[in-house]
């Protein structure tokens, strides 16, 4: 399940500065949590489920963990927008240090010694990429900028493990999800552009569709994983 995630975020970014170039940042991220929303309905009343349940008296932890999501979604595709892909995609791996700590700290989880040599190395990686990409840069405020919040997207986005991780023995996981994407529509709905959808060409439109399935797809299998192993090998797999 945690592969699926990893293998589906590995090629996210590419499609993510495809999408950018016909459509704004806040409409993407709010087009992935409607698309996301509305199949996971249809699949939950398909299979005999109450999709909307639980947004009838929704956990409060649950709608931490939306917001959180949603402010991820709008940092990455921000970030990517600011720095590029490949920039996103490697800083964004910091998200997987802060929830192997959480996931220690918090959880009581334990670490091998091999796990930690592990940890050192990949601080020490970071740093070395950071430190290459900065010898290259031509717009340093603009890289300092879009590495901040893509520091920021990891840290919002630990939130939402941790209020999965939390409510995963309480209810469903994809329930959960429906949550999670129910309160990223409304929080994000304020900086859509609804001129792109009008303007956008076919390819953009295919782009930003494949970037809603890849939601639906990635979070769902990210969301079931929770509930079987720690959250310190979910950060290392999904690190691919």
């Amino acid at each position: 399940l945690s592969f699926v995630t990893a293998l589906l975020w590995g090629v996210l970014p590419i499609i993510l500065k495809i999408t950018l170039q016909s459509f704004h940042t806040g409409t993407i991220a709010w087009f992935r949590f409607l698309f996301a929303f509305l199949i996971l309905v249809v699949i939950l009343q398909w299979r005999g489920h109450e999709p909307l349940k639980i947004l009838r008296n929704p956990p409060w932890i649950g709608i931490a963990g939306g917001l959180c999501l949603s402010a991820n979604y709008y940092w990455v595709t921000l970030g990517v927008d600011l720095s590029g892909p490949s920039n996103m995609a490697v800083l964004i791996q910091t998200a997987s240090v802060f929830l192997v700590l959480v996931g220690v700290f918090v959880f009581r989880e334990h670490l091998a010694l091999r796990q930690v040599m592990g940890m050192v190395i990949v601080a020490g990686g970071l740093f070395l990429f950071f430190h290459d990409q900065q010898s290259r840069i031509q717009e340093p405020g603009e890289f300092y900028y879009a590495n901040v919040v893509i520091i920021l997207a990891a840290l919002v986005w630990v939130g939402y493990m941790v209020s999965q991780k939390l409510l995963s023995k309480q209810h469903g996981a994809q329930s959960l999800n429906l949550l999670v994407y129910a309160v990223s529509v409304i929080a994000l709905i304020g900086g859509v552009e609804w001129a792109d959808f009008t303007r956008a060409g076919g390819l953009a439109w295919l782009a930003l569709i494949f970037c809603g399935i890849n939601t639906i797809i990635a979070y769902g299998t990210l969301a079931e994983a929770v509930k079987y192993i720690p959250l310190a090998l979910i950060s290392v797999i999904i690190s691919l």
